[in-house]
């Protein structure tokens, strides 16, 4: 596979005009009715005429260092280290190993992805590769026949779906066995510890497409087995969506078949590296008697802050990520109040210079009184987020946040917010200020309620494609 180095800076980024600002720095205009999002093969594939699938970069270890590392996490971008699992504690994790293993052996795992929904769980000890639960895949090339799941990570909660079998001790030896790479930030070794999900599958099954709603990035590394990986990023939006578009195997379901970016596989000791909000599906490359095993994390330092920045708008339209939309709303405010329904572009703005709200919670931080967030300020403030608050708003990515970066970056998510808010039918409005309140979340709601949204989102979406606006590549439901 050939190796490609990105450059993901502001160039490929932002398609504005730029004026200089008070303070002197180059500053480009966000405002949401002008503001075009990276045009995808130029910002994964370093082309706009790129063609799907798009190549990914592959790397060494030695070829990495934390800066190079974050910036790819922070750009969200694909890539594979292939000997992040070289002398791993977890090398010779095959399907045997779980077999016969003391500690392990005792557990139970059951098939995720098959058609109608789960299936029991069987022990690691019986004969589950004989198991072939079709997935009900609509995609020729999609696997037809669901994989094995084992969240030994959920034995920490006591309301998660789980075996009897899975004991702490189970655990407790995985978290032994893990061993962080040393170009990610220290703090990460927490996220490993916690979110660890192992995957079995036998030849020719894998995971339907979908995409999850965690927020962080994953790393999934090979342990035995050859596995395709298929992904793609969510689609631009022209409607605000607040029902789920990418569930398991919805994208096979559209009336224009699905082409993912990435066409990629892993071999035992790799390790893939992709942003949250992308789409992807998984296959066992090898024999119907073969075994593919891989374990997949996910972990926070740092967030995607540059793509979910440079993406904002198909972000904030999508349900399916809605558990990033707080998180945008701390990164643009620097955690302060706003109003929930979003503003106008320009009052924003105005808001963010002015002397209250968004422009009182900057001059707050800016202890120096220079116009700039430095890294030593923002870090005072919000410790180890800072990092992410620097990444969403430093679009010159000189180190620091110029006031005027932080009044247009907070004008494109307030006018975003509001754009969704106002193109949401007036009776669901609620839904998007109550979502992730409490106990409340937009996931719960009753499918027929769903069903209503949807058809409106995908109804507005269309009408816009045929009144001449930028196109949507997903095609009604």
């Amino acid at each position: 596979m050939a190796r490609r180095q990105r450059q993901t800076g502001t160039a490929l980024a932002l398609v504005v005009t730029w004026h200089a600002g008070t303070s002197g720095a180059a500053v480009p205009s966000l405002d949401p009715e002008t503001y075009r999002e990276p045009q995808d093969g130029e910002y994964w594939d370093g082309s706009a005429s790129s063609t799907r699938p798009f190549t990914e970069e592959r790397l060494k270890s030695a070829e990495l260092d934390r800066a190079g590392f974050d910036k790819r996490i922070m750009d969200g971008q694909v890539f594979v280290v292939e000997d992040a699992g070289k002398d791993w504690p977890m090398d010779g994790w095959d399907c045997e190993y779980f077999r016969n293993d003391p500690v392990f052996g005792k557990a139970e795992m059951n098939q995720q992805y098959a058609a109608g929904g789960g299936a029991p769980f069987v022990g690691f000890k019986s004969d589950w590769m004989d198991s072939k639960i079709a997935s009900g895949a609509k995609d020729k090339d999609a696997p037809q026949v669901a994989p094995f799941y084992w969240g030994i990570k959920d034995v920490q909660y006591p309301d998660a779906q789980r075996s009897k079998t899975w004991k702490k001790a189970m655990l407790k030896k995985v978290q032994e066995h893990i061993r962080l790479p040393r170009y990610m930030d220290a703090a990460n070794q927490r996220n490993f510890e916690t979110t660890p999900e192992f995957w079995f599958a036998a030849g020719g099954a894998g995971a339907k497409a979908h995409m999850d709603t965690h927020v962080q990035a994953t790393m999934s590394v090979q342990l035995s087995g050859t596995k395709r990986w298929r992904l793609s990023v969510m689609d631009e939006r022209m409607a605000p969506f607040l029902a789920m578009i990418y569930k398991d195997g919805d994208v096979y379901e559209r009336s224009e078949a699905w082409q993912p970016q990435f066409n990629l596989t892993l071999k035992p000791g790799e390790a893939l590296f992709f942003p949250p909000g992308f789409i992807h599906e998984t296959l066992n490359l090898g024999e119907a008697d073969s075994c593919s095993a891989s374990v997949t994390f996910q972990f926070t330092e740092p967030m995607a802050v540059g793509m979910y920045r440079r993406f904002l708008p198909r972000v904030r339209r999508t349900a399916d990520i809605h558990e990033a939309w707080p998180l945008l709303t701390q990164w643009a405010t620097l955690k302060s109040k706003a109003d929930k329904k979003g503003m106008a572009y320009a009052d924003a703005k105005s808001k963010a210079l002015g002397e209250s709200g968004a422009g009182a919670a900057f001059r707050k931080r800016d202890k120096d009184g220079d116009g700039f967030l430095s890294n030593e300020e923002l870090t005072a403030a919000f410790g180890q987020d800072a990092k992410n608050m620097l990444g969403f708003h430093d679009l010159d990515e000189d180190g620091r946040v110029a006031r005027e970066e932080f009044a247009e970056v907070f004008a494109l998510w307030a006018g975003t917010v509001k754009a969704a808010y106002d193109d949401t039918p007036q009776k669901h409005r609620q839904l998007q200020l109550k979502d992730m309140e409490g106990d409340f979340n937009i996931e719960d709601v009753a499918p027929k309620l769903q069903r209503q949204l949807m058809e409106a989102s995908f109804k507005l979406e269309k009408s816009r494609q045929h009144a001449g606006g930028a196109s949507s590549t997903d095609a009604e439901l």
